[in-house]
């Protein structure tokens, strides 16, 4: 006789009816890479994002403590730092020097004070920054060659530096130099050109486009690089690193480098800058006044490319041109060997007529 089994609700019902445990499927590896790009993206955006206003809370207090050392000139509407150290016992007829900068100097008036000890009493001298550089505006006028020569005027006029001149002028700034004694031959006494190619070299300089520069200063990320000791010094490797610039001149640098560097004006210059040597060739002739070419040696010899374009410099744009190679310097030789400018600006303020 079988013996008799006990009821067991829990046995109850059909055998279908009971809970089977459900096996999680794994995640194909095409979606778990997608799930980390994706991941990725997010954290890189959040990134993004926090550097933009890391850079525009930084902006604020920087914008507070850049402040202008020389005089603020309306030109057309727009204000236009120069500084202008005069010279007590300057004579009617003796030139002053107007140190022009090369294309993208943040802070032209940073980037030429090692030269100031040498011209300081020795002649009459100011720095003019082009709008969209150091402490002046921005302008929405199209930097046109002729555009920035008047603006170069009216900007020496409104802050008292009388003519005659002596233009020293960096890289690029030569365009304008030529182009200041083409219009005005009578206001210039001499050039100094600091490593400066000639218009034709200018006619067939390499377009650039600098968004992604623009956005390394945008993001914060070159604001954070800035604490990261050896950062200035490896930035500013054509200027010696600074080496000659005092405390209050590389701070003034700094900002400048993150409030203003490559704004649409500072752009705008080198997207004409074929159409703005085209119109200096246009009117070419010998310039009747005297020109030193101050030529880097990159601590070495030139290449003989950039010294056939110097000597077509001196030979075809000036009536009395000599050429100088300075070896123990780059590209800004103001920055390395400031007295070699200074002499050589000075040579042309008391040159006899």
């Amino acid at each position: 006789m079988n013996e008799k089994q006990s009821y067991d609700p829990e046995q109850s019902g059909r055998e279908e009816d009971r809970e089977i445990p459900v096996k999680k499927k794994k995640r194909s590896l095409p979606k778990r890479i997608l799930t980390v790009v994706n991941v990725c993206v997010i954290l890189l955006l959040t990134l993004v994002l926090a550097g933009f206003i890391y850079q525009a809370m930084g902006e604020r207090s920087d914008r507070a403590a850049f402040q202008p050392p020389g005089t603020m000139v309306e030109v057309n509407g727009h204000r236009m730092h120069v500084y202008h150290e005069p010279k007590a016992d300057r004579a009617p007829e003796e030139a002053a020097v107007v140190l022009i900068s090369g294309w993208g100097t943040a802070s032209p008036y940073a980037d030429f004070s090692p030269v100031y000890e040498y011209l300081r009493g020795q002649a009459d001298f100011a720095v003019v920054e082009r709008f969209g550089y150091g402490y002046s505006d921005t302008t929405e006028d199209k930097r046109d060659i002729d555009r920035i020569t008047e603006e170069l005027e009216k900007a020496l006029k409104g802050a008292g530096v009388e003519p005659p001149y002596v233009l020293a002028a960096h890289s690029l700034g030569s365009l304008e130099a030529i182009r200041f004694a083409q219009l005005h031959p009578d206001q210039v006494a001499g050039i100094v050109t600091i490593d400066s190619g000639s218009p034709e070299f200018y006619l067939t300089f390499p377009s650039r486009t600098m968004q992604l520069q623009r956005l390394a200063i945008k993001s914060g990320l070159v604001r954070a690089l800035y604490h990261v000791n050896g950062f200035e010094t490896y930035m500013n490797g054509q200027r010696n690193g600074l080496r000659l610039m005092s405390a209050d001149m590389k701070e003034r640098d700094r900002l400048a480098t993150l409030l203003v560097t490559l704004n649409d004006n500072v752009t705008g210059e080198i997207r004409r800058v074929h159409a703005n040597a085209q119109k200096v060739i246009d009117a070419k002739q010998k310039l009747d006044i005297p020109m030193i070419q101050l030529v880097a040696g990159n601590f070495a010899e030139p290449t003989p490319e950039w010294l056939n374009t110097q000597q077509e410099l001196g030979a075809s744009w000036s009536s009395n041109a000599r050429m100088e190679v300075v070896k123990d310097s780059a590209h800004s030789i103001q920055q390395y060997h400031p007295e070699t400018v200074a002499k050589a600006a000075l040579e042309l303020v008391h040159s006899p007529e």
